[in-house]
Parts: C-alpha cells; structure tokens; sequence
C-alpha cells in the first residue's frame, strides 16, 4: 500500500475531529453491532491486529442506532463495568447472535444468558439500568453522531479518519487501511 491514502478514496477525514479519550498513543474506535454479520466475521481479525499494536489504544464501541442495536450495546456496556468485557465474553455474545439465534434484545433474557457464563444475574440487572451505564449509552450515540458513523463495522483513528467496510472495499482491505490511517495519525 502507499505510503498514505487519498483522502475520500479508502477513509474520510473529519473536520472537525471527535474527542479523544486517551492522550500519548493513537486511539483507534471500532463501532461494531453484535448482530451484524460483517462485525462478527472480522471480529477474530480485528482481535489479532489490535493485540499486535504497540503504541495504539483499542476501543470497541458498540453502536445504538436503537432498537437492538441500543440493547446490545447497553448489555456491553454492563459487562464491561462487571469487568465481564473479555474477549471470552463478546466472543460467546456474538457467537449467540449469529450462530444460535438469540435476540438478547430484553434484560431478562440478556441476564438468563450472562448468568450461564458465570455473571451475577441480579448485579446484571442492576448495572444494565444503571445510572453509568445509561450514560455510557448516550455517549456512544454521541459519538456515532458526531463521527458520522451510518453503519458497522466502522473505525476512527485518533478522532480525525473515519473508514468502514463499504468504503475501504473489502474486509482485509478494511484493516489495511486502518493500519495505514495508524500510520499517518502518528505522522500528522
């Protein structure tokens, strides 16, 4: 690949940048839907390319476009302040979706689930309808508005490029361009 992509031909530059969250590394967001098929097929990728990554902070940020989409993302969000958010974890979520079928779109049958793979059921439901993690749900909406994110699985690196499937062209191709848009946040 070229040392650095047109912009708008692979990823678009946004002006002005999202947030960052994390200063002295480049932060790189993935928006991911556990019900998305795309997601989950790059899924095990995306795992192996961030555990590579020296110098990059990995973010995954479940997107609520609502309906599902704000359930699933809550249910992450829960499991992550039970410090259930491990790869085990998403791995055994996503494999439900797409594998067996499971909506896991209503908090008892979200906490009947987590409860099988070890998770307090009652301190499930308690932190879903959390104050935190409602205010976790409104800042990922934030985000996706603001970094102009209509689908998944989209990434942003540092804030500034945003890139996702359809524009990158092809799931490999989707993480080679995000390793490049690593390399030029570091530039630039």
């Amino acid at each position: 690949m070229a040392d650095e992509i047109p912009t708008g031909e692979r990823y678009v530059e946004l002006s002005p940048p999202a947030p960052r969250t994390t200063a002295g590394t480049v932060e790189v967001w993935e928006f991911f839907w556990y019900g998305d098929p795309h997601s989950y097929a790059i899924e095990p990728a995306v795992r192996r390319w961030a555990a590579r990554q020296t110098g990059v902070t990995f973010v995954r940020v479940p997107a609520p476009f609502g309906g599902p989409w704000d359930a699933h993302a809550q249910m992450h969000f829960a499991l992550e302040a039970l410090a259930h958010a491990d790869t085990a974890t998403m791995r055994a979520v996503h494999e439900a979706v797409q594998q067996e079928g499971k909506r896991l779109a209503g908090p008892e049958e979200q906490a009947d689930f987590v409860a099988r793979l070890g998770v307090d059921r009652a301190r499930y439901l308690a932190v879903l309808n959390s104050f935190g993690v409602k205010g976790q749900l409104a800042a990922a909406k934030a985000q996706v508005r603001r970094a102009g994110v209509e689908g998944v699985p989209t990434f942003l690196v540092n804030g500034k490029y945003r890139t996702d499937l359809k524009t990158a062209g092809s799931p490999p191709d989707l993480l080679r361009v995000v390793e490049q848009l690593v390399v030029m946040a570091r530039t630039r």
